[in-house]
């Protein structure tokens, strides 16, 4: 799912939980597995998606 990082900041991601198993926000480019869709636009308002489950499918 392709995102602008503020929103992808507002969902969960299921690799990043507290001591007592909760989820925690995505962490957006402050993840290593952010990736943009342009990345000659790579700025807080661009969009991109987590590499996590690879290349989402063109549609």
């Amino acid at each position: 799912m392709m995102l602008p990082q503020d929103e992808a900041r507002l969902k969960f991601c299921p690799l990043l939980k507290t001591s007592d198993d909760k989820f925690r926000m995505c962490q957006g480019t402050q993840c290593m597995m952010w990736r943009y869709k342009d990345t000659a636009q790579a700025g807080a308002g661009d969009v991109g998606y987590c590499g996590l489950a690879g290349k989402p499918a063109a549609g």
